[in-house]
């Protein structure tokens, strides 16, 4: 039973005591594919090319590339892999999946997979992803969890 204290106490220390790290986004829609695979289904493969600043006054260029089944005027589920590339050029990259949501706006979860030397203990941290797209524009917004440790890094 203390064995099972422990780690309640310990992520809830961790979760206390991390701080918000927000990432916005503006981005155009490249390179849309659509394939109507019936009448109620579709498939689309699109491209994101943007840039991002952050909270702690950080800017960079942002590309995704993802993936959408819509079914019936729903987003079923969306995949997608982003790169962000900060003005040090230091990178990571996100992960992100969206499931049972309006096509036009959604929320999101992302995790970053992978990143450059400085950026590495970022591995795994966890975000939740805002979007909202106009015509071609994507406008979102990244809420990610850091540690005081991660906040350095950034």
């Amino acid at each position: 039973m203390k064995y099972y204290l422990c780690i309640a106490l310990f992520f809830l220390f961790n979760f206390c005591f991390s701080e918000d790290y927000i990432i916005e986004f503006q981005a155009k829609v490249k390179n849309l594919k659509e394939y109507n695979i019936s009448k109620i289904k579709k498939f689309r493969n699109y491209d994101l090319e943007g840039t991002f600043t952050d909270s702690y006054g950080n800017i960079g260029i942002f590309e995704a590339i993802i993936n959408s089944d819509v079914e019936e005027g729903k987003l079923i589920r969306l995949v997608a892999t982003s790169e962000n590339i900060y003005s040090n050029n230091q990178k990571f990259y996100f992960r992100t999946v969206r499931e049972n949501s309006d096509v036009d706006a959604g929320i999101a979860y992302a995790t970053i997979i992978g990143a450059t030397e400085k950026f590495m203990p970022l591995m795994g941290t966890r975000c939740t992803t805002s979007v909202r797209y106009l015509n071609d524009a994507v406008f979102g917004i990244n809420k990610c969890k850091v540690s005081a440790n991660s906040k350095k890094i950034l």
